[in-house]
């Protein structure tokens, strides 16, 4: 018999391991972030919205090395995607919850519009810093490893912030009727109590 052991015999194993790896934390992510939205908008259509629009920014992020022919380690797009995933669904979720409460009181152009200019700032805010040091990070450091996961949380921050401040808005005012229509009063269905 003979064991070999090192750096690419590791790095071998976790290459074998990634798809298997990567569908089962996928999957598993978006199924907890889906649920905790679901329950937190009580709105099937509202929770699969925002994940959708999250998600696509994760997709469009890893289409990069691809397009650039560039080498992507998997352990970094494991990590940044999860990452990606659960930092900057709280942009999506400011400007839904704006919309909501807003959407109580007008028509939905209005409050889609109100939710933007109110969430603005703070998913600008919030975004730049994870973007800043997500870049700074992958320009900064000497180790390739390290630089590769600051580059795509940089980027993909970035991505998430443009298509939440961009194509999330358009989305929930062509969806306005859905993400109604599937709301259900939580407390009704768990306490039983009247409307």
């Amino acid at each position: 018999n003979v064991l070999v052991i090192g750096n690419i015999t590791s790095a071998r194993d976790l290459s074998d391991s990634f798809s298997g790896d990567n569908r089962k934390i996928s999957v598993l992510t978006l199924l907890f972030v889906f649920v905790i939205l679901l329950f937190t908008f009580q709105s099937a259509v509202g929770a699969a919205l925002l994940v959708f629009v999250i998600q696509g920014s994760i997709w469009i992020n890893f289409s990069f090395p691809y397009l650039t022919d560039t080498n992507l380690f998997f352990v970094p797009y494991l990590i940044v995607s999860a990452i990606q995933m659960g930092a900057t669904i709280d942009y999506a979720i400011v400007i839904m919850s704006r919309y909501q409460a807003l959407r109580a009181e007008m028509e939905p152009r209005q409050a889609v519009a109100g939710a933007i200019r109110e969430s603005f700032a703070t998913v600008l805010t919030s975004g730049s810093i994870m973007t800043a040091a997500g870049f700074l990070i992958a320009f900064m450091t000497t180790d390739a490893y390290v630089g590769s996961i600051g580059l795509a949380l940089g980027r993909g921050t970035l991505l998430s912030v443009i298509l939440v401040l961009t194509v999330l808005p358009q989305l929930i005012y062509l969806l306005d009727r859905p993400i109604r229509a599937t709301r259900f009063d939580l407390k009704r269905i768990l306490g039983g109590e009247e409307k």
